[in-house]
């Protein structure tokens, strides 16, 4: 609840929205006790063919007389206690106090009716037909506006919700691009996009419900009690004993329904996640025909999610009863006692005082009313504690993401990297994902500025992990890696990787037009510019062969682009970028050998002057780097020219003779 009651701090920022709705929840409230009250006049007047002249008139004489008839009674036990024993004379006082309080009563009564009395004589209509017709109008004109009020009501509710799950869902997709990228295998795609989208949703109907439901039926339930009150409170508090049984097994639904809310939305997360990695990987699946499999898997946490959708059907049926039954509770003991009073004409249900005078048939349909109108607000209630339970567990999955602070932030007080080339120092850098499995043990390297550097090395040797290291994806584990001089915790961490261009084995590309994705991370460049890139990156050729050349949309990863231009528009994105480091893992890849000679032509111009390490499995790249550095086991084996390397190092001999993927 903590957290829920954070994302409720939020909505003050929309606080006049806030007040706007509780104004039109409290006149939808009164409305409806309004229409809930005309059972009276319908009863009194129009099933009796009068008007509301005679209804007045006839109500004024009544109370009259019975005012006298207290009077009268009161006197007549004042007179015997005189002449009553010591025995009697409290029997005669607890008298004299009812008949009082009777009379007391039937004055208020009158008063009030004498209050009303000038302005039924001035405007009300003269004949029973007309009375129906004018109360059928004044019924009609107030369910028009009590819904003109409603929807006013369900409007703002809806703009304080929508714009607080918009916060919350920049909030955590901000705080998610903060992330380390471990954090993304951890997590899952489909657990963070269920608390970005699906969490934050459930968040914005607890909301919704809270200024919405769980005011306006409050409200309406307190209007249509109040009137009960008004006609007989005693009555209603003899209806009301059956509350507490009801209340009891709500706060113990409430808790099952917690409980297996929270299963149902982990459940929801693990579905989801299986669903993206089966649509992102499709092509791996049908290649090795293991749809069975994914289809199988996806079913049994399908049949999990309806199971714990099940339970929470159950839970909430169970909610629905309870609520029934306390309304129907309610009215069905105020039916019993309230008819027996009427019946019998009596004030008392054996010796305990209901009423202070005796009710008619009008009074108690009247009361019936105001409970039937407490009973509809009370059926709704149920779902709005469901609902807010389902906003307190996904509140408690989307803070938590909110709240978490990145490993890699900036300092405080960054220092400004120098302009121009930046030289490279890896300084005894050791790192790992796992405690006690360390990848790097201590590896030493310096790139001077504007030199570029190969790294090979058999797999998992921790070729890409030294690489992700200079850009910050993870910080080191001990020694530290430096550019320019100062340590690169030193530094912005946005500053930082605007000065590197990082281009992957695995291009990354977004589901948007050709031009978007080269101009991705420099969105003032101009057309010329994207198309100086691409041409310099051998990519403009096949761009001005698509139907709409650099408006060409390219499928999601690019998937309408073959796997040579996917990586070929990497490559120009970085060109255009024009940093002052240049990362390149395995970036020639997936060129074909036709346009290889070019690529490497272009990367030769690019890469001079300017700062270079690369992984590559490929011999003839190494043709375009000063220095390659030999790794094994997380450590640097050698480091040198190739010339230097074949004359002294073993593993780089055999790589030349075997090639060097056998050695990869």
């Amino acid at each position: 609840m903590k957290n829920l009651r954070r994302a409720l701090k939020m909505t003050l920022k929309y606080k006049w929205s806030m007040i706007g709705s509780f104004v039109c929840s409290l006149l939808v409230a009164v409305l409806w006790g309004a229409n809930m009250g005309s059972v009276y006049p319908f009863i009194e007047l129009v099933m009796q063919k009068k008007t509301l002249h005679n209804w007045v008139d006839e109500r004024t004489e009544e109370s009259q007389l019975r005012i006298e008839e207290h009077k009268l009674h009161i006197a007549e036990l004042e007179s015997n206690i005189a002449n009553e024993k010591d025995g009697d004379l409290a029997n005669l006082e607890a008298k004299i106090d009812i008949a009082t309080s009777e009379l007391e009563s039937e004055e208020y009564r009158k008063s009030w009716t004498d209050w009303i009395a000038p302005g039924i004589k001035k405007w009300a209509p003269t004949s029973a037909f007309a009375t129906l017709g004018w109360l059928m109008g004044a019924m009609f004109f107030a369910t028009f506006v009590r819904g003109l009020f409603l929807m006013g009501n369900m409007v703002l509710v809806a703009r304080v919700g929508q714009r607080t799950v918009l916060d919350m869902q920049n909030d955590a997709f901000r705080n998610v691009l903060d992330m380390e990228v471990s954090e993304l295998g951890v997590r899952g795609t489909g657990d963070l996009v269920s608390r970005i989208r699906g969490e934050t949703g459930a968040i914005g109907q607890a909301i919704s419900i809270l200024f919405g439901k769980s005011v306006r039926e409050p409200l309406k339930m307190i209007v249509c009690l109040t009137g009960a009150a008004v006609l007989n409170w005693r009555l209603l508090l003899l209806s009301m004993l059956i509350c507490p049984v009801a209340g009891y097994l709500m706060v113990m639904l409430a808790k099952l329904t917690k409980r297996a809310n929270k299963k149902a939305v982990e459940e929801s997360a693990n579905l989801l996640n299986r669903l993206y990695q089966a649509l992102t990987y499709l092509r791996v699946v049908k290649a090795f025909t293991n749809e069975p499999n994914e289809r199988q898997r996806f079913k049994n946490i399908a049949d999990d999610v309806y199971k714990k959708g099940i339970k929470m059907a159950w839970y909430n049926s169970l909610s629905r009863i309870n609520s029934e039954l306390l309304g129907v509770g309610m009215i069905s003991l105020s039916v019993l006692v309230g008819g027996y009073l009427v019946i019998n004409e009596t004030c008392f249900l054996g010796r305990i005082r209901m009423s202070s005078t005796v009710m008619d048939f009008g009074t108690l349909i009247t009361f019936f009313a105001f409970l039937i109108g407490v009973a509809d607000p009370l059926r709704k209630m149920a779902d709005i504690y469901n609902t807010i339970q389902g906003g307190v567990v996904a509140a408690d999955r989307v803070f938590p993401l909110i709240d978490q602070k990145p490993s890699v932030a900036s300092p405080a007080n960054p220092k400004t990297i120098a302009r121009g080339e930046l030289d490279v120092a890896i300084k005894d850098v050791r790192f790992s994902y796992e405690e006690g499995n360390e990848i790097l043990k201590g590896v030493d390297v310096s790139i001077p500025a504007g030199t570029s550097l190969a790294i090979i090395g058999p797999n998992g040797c921790g070729k890409s992990t030294l690489i992700n290291l200079i850009p910050r994806f993870f910080d080191v584990g001990g020694g530290g890696i430096e550019i320019g001089g100062h340590d690169i915790r030193d530094y912005d961490v946005r500053e930082l990787r605007q000065r590197i261009g990082y281009v992957t084995q695995m291009t990354m590309l977004f589901n948007d037009t050709i031009a978007e994705n080269i101009a991705y991370g420099n969105e003032s460049a101009t057309t010329d510019q994207i198309r100086a890139a691409a041409i310099q990156a051998h990519a403009h050729d096949f761009i001005e062969a698509l139907d709409e050349s650099y408006d060409s949309q390219i499928g999601e990863h690019g998937g309408k682009l073959s796997g040579g231009q996917r990586q070929r528009l990497s490559l120009a994105r970085a060109i255009l970028k024009d940093p002052e480091i240049l990362i390149l893992d395995e970036a020639t890849s997936q060129i074909d050998p036709e346009s290889e000679q070019l690529i490497h032509e272009t990367l030769a111009e690019f890469i001079k002057g300017r700062t270079t390490v690369m992984i590559t499995h490929r011999l003839s790249t190494l043709d375009l780097v000063d220095r390659i550095l030999m790794m094994d086991g997380g450590k640097v084996i050698d480091c040198g020219t190739h010339n230097e390397l074949l004359a002294r190092c073993p593993a780089y001999q055999r790589m030349r003779n075997f090639g060097l993927d056998e050695v990869a």
